[in-house]
């Protein structure tokens, strides 16, 4: 049976400070503010976050299934950088990379993983596009996630 890999790139625009935008995504609180979604600290090298740090995060997510992985804190630069590493149901790379541009924040998430369940290699080939559409549908809910938590205005998706 073959692993399935994927590569997505999210884009987000808010009218916000960068630093607004960082303190949320940093924070790893996602559960917070991420519909569908729980995030739980196992390891804390620092009260802040910190290279090293690793997190249980669990998706409930739009079609009738669940992910559980944990990701550990490769890079860190505040506040325009965060790199992770996945594993578990999910295994790979997640990029979170922030720029700001006069009072807009755009926000670009970059995940390169393989996905370790059986059922969702064996039905890859059938069902990919539906995992695409999940994991928009999922990154949807982060950016409004952002908006509403902070009450700043998402430009774009």
């Amino acid at each position: 049976m073959s692993i399935y890999h994927y590569n997505f790139e999210t884009n987000w625009k808010f009218e916000a400070d960068i630093e607004q935008i960082w303190d949320l995504i940093n924070e790893f609180n996602y559960g917070e503010w991420w519909k569908g979604l729980d995030s739980t600290r196992v390891k804390k090298e620092s009260t802040k976050l910190a290279v090293g740090d690793r997190f249980t995060l669990f998706f409930n997510t739009k079609l009738p299934y669940k992910l559980a992985f944990e990701s550990e804190v490769v890079k860190l630069v505040s506040p325009t950088y965060l790199e992770i590493k996945a594993f578990g149901e999910l295994e790979g790379q997640g990029i979170w990379t922030l720029s700001q541009e006069g009072s807009i924040t755009h926000v670009q998430y970059i995940w390169k993983v393989n996905t370790n369940k059986q059922w969702m290699n064996k039905l890859a080939p059938l069902l990919r596009p539906a995992f695409v559409w999940n994991h928009n549908q999922v990154m949807n809910e982060g950016a409004k996630g952002i908006s509403d938590s902070l009450g700043v205005k998402l430009i774009s998706l």
